[in-house]
């Protein structure tokens, strides 16, 4: 496994010297690492959440000009981005401000050296366990692995399958309905009516006879599905609350 690292400083320095430190770390625990610099908040946040770029860390200094890491945070959150956020800073009064959007861990500048081992080494085996999240969907193409969270809902149409997935394309498969949700055996993943099955993570409004995405986009909920679908989303809203 290759960990995707981003890191977002507006020092260059900064940037330089957590490179250097990552691959020292990373070579002591024998891991593969990818890692790419940024000294440009607002491209990290378009990178994300516009390109859906698959990073799976982000090493966010707090106190950037033009958009701090704390703004860049929440709007990670708020696109319901579950990258691992570890922060970086200067400055310790940051610590609490930024509980607020679940860093996995806070690093101060100067202690890197001595704190930047154990947090790879954490957030290395918290990526293991979010591996077990994903599903190998077969089209007529290819076996495509896909994370579990990617998926922004699925709908039967044409006797296949359509897994509709935050980056914009759609996988047609050959199984019905209930096989999937059965394979997916997760949660997070409530069925609307007979025909789809929406992931939670994506669910924005729910009113009295649809769900809108947080892209803009509404589904219609049934009848008989109505009271079992609020129930299952007012769960997963009072869990990430």
């Amino acid at each position: 496994m290759i960990i995707n690292i981003a890191l977002c400083d507006d020092e260059q320095e900064s940037l330089d010297i957590l490179k250097k430190e990552l691959d020292k770390e990373a070579e002591k625990l024998n891991i593969k690492i990818s890692t790419s610099a940024y000294d440009d908040g607002n491209k990290v946040l378009d990178l994300i959440c516009k390109n859906k770029e698959d990073f799976d860390i982000l090493f966010l200094d707090i106190d950037m000009p033009g958009i701090s890491g704390l703004e860049i945070a929440k709007r990670l959150r708020e696109e319901n981005s579950d990258i691992i956020l570890i922060f970086v800073s200067a400055h310790e009064q940051y610590v609490f401000e930024s509980i607020e959007y679940s860093p996995f861990r806070y690093i101060r500048k100067s202690r890197i050296e001595k704190e930047l081992f154990l947090d790879l080494k954490a957030a290395y085996a918290r990526l293991g366990k979010m591996q077990d999240s994903y599903i190998v969907i077969k089209t007529s193409e290819a076996d495509v692995r896909i994370k579990h969270s990617d998926i922004m809902y699925f709908e039967t149409a044409a006797r296949k399958v359509g897994v509709h997935l935050n980056n914009g394309e759609i996988l047609k498969v050959r199984k019905t309905i209930k096989e999937l949700k059965e394979e997916l055996n997760d949660k997070n993943f409530i069925k609307i009516h007979s025909g789809c099955v929406v992931n939670a993570k994506y669910i924005d409004k729910l009113s009295a006879y649809d769900i809108t995405l947080d892209n803009g986009e509404q589904l219609i909920v049934s009848r008989t599905r109505m009271k079992d679908v609020k129930i299952a989303l007012m769960n997963y809203w009072g869990n990430k609350s």
